[in-house]
C-alpha cells in the first residue's frame, strides 16, 4: 500500500509545483499568452491583408496577361489577313504574267510557223528548179550519149579514141567540163 500512496503524493507534489509555478510566473505567462496572442491577431491580419493584395495582384496580372493576349490575337489575326492578301495579290500577277507569256509564246509560235511556211515554200521552189536543171542536163547527157553511141557505131574507135571518150563523158557528168559551143 505504500506504492499506492506514492503515485498519490506525486501527483499532489506535482500540483503544488504548478501553484507556485503559476504564482511566481503567473502573471508573466499570462502576459505572454496575451502578447503571443496579439501577435498571432496581427500576424493573420496581416496574412490576410497579404493574400488579398496578392489576389489583387494576381488579378491585375490576368487582366494584362488576356489584354495582351487579346493584342497578340488580333496582330496574328491581321498578319494572316495581310499575308493571305499578299499571297493572293500574288497569285494573280503570277496568273497574269503566265497569261501574258503563254500569249507571247503562241504570237512568237505563229510568227515561226508563219516564217517556216515561207521557207518551206521557198525550199520547194529550189527544189523544182533543181529537179528541172537536172532533168534538162539529163536530157542532154542522154542526147550526148545518143550522138556519142551513133559516132561509136558509125565509125570503128581506137582504144585511145574510146579512153578519152569516156573521160570526156565522165568530166561532163561531173560538171568539171564544159564545150565553149555548150
Amino acid at each position: 500500500m505504500a506504492d499506492a500512496s506514492k503515485p498519490a503524493a506525486d501527483g499532489a507534489a506535482d500540483r503544488n509545483v504548478d501553484q507556485i509555478r503559476d504564482i511566481l510566473f503567473g502573471g508573466q505567462m499570462r502576459d505572454y499568452e496575451r502578447r503571443f496572442q496579439e501577435l498571432n491577431q496581427r500576424l493573420e491580419a496581416d496574412l490576410a491583408r497579404l493574400r488579398e493584395n496578392q489576389e489583387k495582384r494576381l488579378a491585375q496580372i490576368d487582366k494584362r496577361i488576356d489584354e495582351q493576349l487579346d493584342k497578340l490575337a488580333r496582330l496574328v489575326r491581321q498578319e494572316v489577313s495581310d499575308r493571305t492578301r499578299a499571297v493572293d495579290d500574288l497569285e494573280t500577277r503570277m496568273q497574269q504574267a503566265a497569261r501574258s507569256a503563254r500569249a507571247e509564246v503562241n504570237e512568237a509560235l505563229d510568227g515561226l510557223a508563219g516564217d517556216l511556211a515561207g521557207s518551206d515554200e521557198r525550199l520547194r521552189a529550189a527544189l523544182a528548179e533543181l529537179q528541172a536543171s537536172l532533168e534538162a542536163r539529163a536530157g542532154e547527157t542522154d542526147s550526148a550519149l545518143v550522138r556519142a553511141g551513133a559516132e561509136l557505131r558509125a565509125e570503128k574507135v581506137g582504144r585511145e579514141d574510146l579512153a578519152a571518150l569516156l573521160t570526156e563523158f565522165a568530166l561532163r557528168l561531173k560538171g568539171d567540163f564544159d564545150l565553149p559551143g555548150a
